[in-house]
């Protein structure tokens, strides 16, 4: 009997230790073709995000969601452009990024295992690059040289 709760018990701590990314790649895909409030609601209350307010890169509004996570090493940002209605449909871009290399590996096995097809894989000065393609989406994967950080940036074309 005492074998079996000192299993049991070994087992709650490995898992309650275990962790993942907060959202899959297909989520993030999921995302770009949500209204304001479907992507508000998705994030705060089936994920579990924080709306941290908004900022503007480039000229263009984003509105930052960061996770709810205690450890500001695993915490993971989405920021959502401003959607753009364009013949009736909702379109924007999705960020994500994270500070846990776990994450961001995870969430590259599963971009490559998705229906989009790897179209380059390269690198530069900072990151490793990995463009992935199809006919409604684009994703850039970048991972940062030393293994400290990754960012996703998906749109649809």
């Amino acid at each position: 009997m005492r074998r079996y709760l000192l299993i049991t018990f070994l087992l709650l701590f490995v898992c309650a230790g275990s962790y993942a990314q907060s959202l899959s790649f297909e989520e993030l895909k999921d995302l770009t073709n949500l209204n304001n409030d479907q992507a508000h609601n998705y994030l705060i209350v089936s994920k579990g995000f924080k709306k941290k307010g908004k900022h503007v890169y480039d000229g263009r509004d984003f509105e930052i969601f960061k996770s709810n996570r205690s450890d500001p090493a695993k915490a993971e940002t989405v920021s959502l452009r401003s959607s753009e209605v364009t013949r009736g449909e909702v379109s924007r871009q999705v960020i994500y990024y994270t500070l846990r290399l776990q994450d961001i590996n995870a969430l590259l096995a599963q971009a490559k295992k998705s229906d989009m097809a790897m179209v380059f894989k390269g690198s530069d000065k900072y990151s490793n690059i990995y463009r992935f393609d199809n006919s409604l989406f684009m994703a850039i994967i970048s991972i940062s040289l030393d293994k400290k950080s990754g960012t996703i940036r998906l749109e649809e074309k």
